[in-house]
């Protein structure tokens, strides 16, 4: 049986400060978590459609088509990217518009072979050559797009900045249940 004393009564405001302070800890590590699903579905869904789409195609006409609406949404949605994606440490590899520059040249070329008859050698090789491209260095490409889209709309998630909020809210989480630990324990 627990009695009601004045000194159990004087611990309460510490002990719910100190749960406030885990609660919030939690809280901020679930927005982290719905941020990043949420912002990895707008992003697929405003632009990687297209690219999962072209990669799936079987054709090249189809392939050309869903290459151009990738590279159609990007540009015409351009404010929606950061200029690079990091901040500090920028170089062309990292560079929005020079990976869109890159992912032109693969538009352009597919454009190229559509003109090609199809039981050619040099259409057969070209063939070849687009797909060790998408497959090679395309996730490369995408991950710069995608990381210059989240740096721009949702900064608290992106790469490192990520990280840090992500120790800090289980640092508050820690801290909330050394006051719990130390109210309680009447120290």
């Amino acid at each position: 049986m627990v009695l009601v004393t004045k000194e159990n009564e004087m611990r309460v405001p510490g002990i719910i400060v100190g749960v406030l302070i885990v609660l919030t800890g939690i809280g901020g590590i679930i927005y982290l978590i719905g941020l990043s699903v949420y912002a990895d579905y707008i992003f697929a869904k405003n632009y990687m459609y297209a690219w999962n789409l072209s990669d799936k195609a079987s054709t090249i006409e189809a392939k050309a088509k869903y290459i151009n609406e990738f590279v159609t949404c990007i540009e015409s949605n351009r404010s929606e990217f950061a200029p690079y994606a990091v901040v500090f440490l920028k170089t062309p590899n990292n560079s929005f518009d020079c990976n869109l520059d890159a992912i032109k040249t693969l538009r352009d070329r597919l454009e190229t072979i559509k003109t090609m008859k199809e039981n050619s050698f040099e259409y057969q090789t070209a063939i070849q050559q687009i797909t060790a491209q998408e497959q090679g260095q395309a996730h490369e490409l995408i991950s710069v797009f995608e990381s210059c889209y989240i740096l721009q709309n949702f900064p608290m998630i992106w790469a490192w900045k990520g990280f840090l909020w992500f120790i800090g809210f289980i640092t508050l989480i820690c801290v909330g249940i050394g006051v719990v630990t130390f109210v309680a324990g009447g120290a």
